[in-house]
C-alpha cells in the first residue's frame, strides 16, 4: 500500500513542469501577437538615420566626372556609398561634412575597402578638382542639367545639406538631416558591413 501510493503521487509535479513549460514557450508568442494586433510599435529602430521606405534607385546617368567625362551609375555599384549632395558653392557646412566623413570613412578599418564617398554637387559651373585633391578618395560627381539632373536631386531631395547611404545595388536606403550627427552614420554603416551580404 505505501508504495502504491507513492507512485500515485509522482505525476502532480511533472503535471505542473509540464504546464510551466508550455507557458514559458508560449507566452512570448501570445505578447507579441496581442502587441501585434493592437498596433503598438516599438518609438525608435536601432538604426540613427531615417530608413527609406521604398528606397529610391539612382537614376542610370545625368552625372559626369569632374573632366567633364560621363559618370554613369553603374560605375557607383559594388560598393556602399556615402553619399553629400550640395547645391552651389562647399562652403563651411559641406567642408565639415566632407572631413567628417572622411573620419567616418578611415574608422572603419577593415571595412574601409567596401565604401565610397561620394559628392554629388549640381548648380555650379567651376571644376571640382581642389575637392578631391584635399579629400583623398572622394569621388565628385557633377549633375547635368535637364531631366537626368532633376531626377538626381528628386533622389537626394533637392540636393540639401544632409547625408545618405547607398546600397551597392544603387537603392538610396538611409537618409541623415542636416546637422548630421556622424556618430549615428559610422555605428549605422559598420552594421550595414557587418550584415550585409552585398558589397
Amino acid at each position: 500500500m505505501i508504495s502504491m501510493t507513492s507512485t500515485r503521487s509522482t505525476p502532480k509535479p511533472a503535471g505542473r513542469m509540464l504546464l510551466l513549460l508550455v507557458a514559458v514557450f508560449a507566452l512570448p508568442f501570445l505578447i507579441g501577437s496581442g502587441l501585434f494586433w493592437s498596433g503598438w510599435r516599438p518609438d525608435k529602430s536601432g538604426n540613427h538615420g531615417e530608413l527609406l521606405q521604398p528606397p529610391r534607385s539612382l537614376p542610370a546617368n545625368g552625372l559626369q566626372h569632374v573632366d567633364g567625362r560621363a559618370l554613369s551609375s553603374t560605375e557607383l555599384h559594388g560598393k556602399w556609398l556615402l553619399v553629400l549632395p550640395l547645391d552651389g558653392e562647399c562652403q563651411a557646412a559641406c567642408l565639415k561634412n566632407l572631413q567628417q566623413m572622411q573620419q567616418v570613412h578611415m574608422a572603419l578599418t577593415k571595412g574601409q575597402n567596401r565604401l565610397q564617398r561620394v559628392l554629388v554637387r549640381s548648380g555650379v559651373s567651376e571644376p571640382a578638382a581642389a575637392l578631391q585633391g584635399r579629400f583623398p578618395d572622394l569621388l565628385v560627381g557633377i549633375v547635368q542639367a535637364g531631366p537626368a539632373g532633376l531626377a538626381w536631386q528628386h533622389a537626394l531631395d533637392g540636393a540639401g545639406q544632409g547625408v545618405y547611404i547607398v546600397d551597392p545595388l544603387g537603392n538610396v536606403v538611409l537618409r541623415y538631416a542636416a546637422p548630421v550627427e556622424m556618430r549615428g552614420v559610422l555605428k549605422d554603416i559598420e552594421r550595414l558591413l557587418k550584415y550585409s551580404w552585398i558589397g
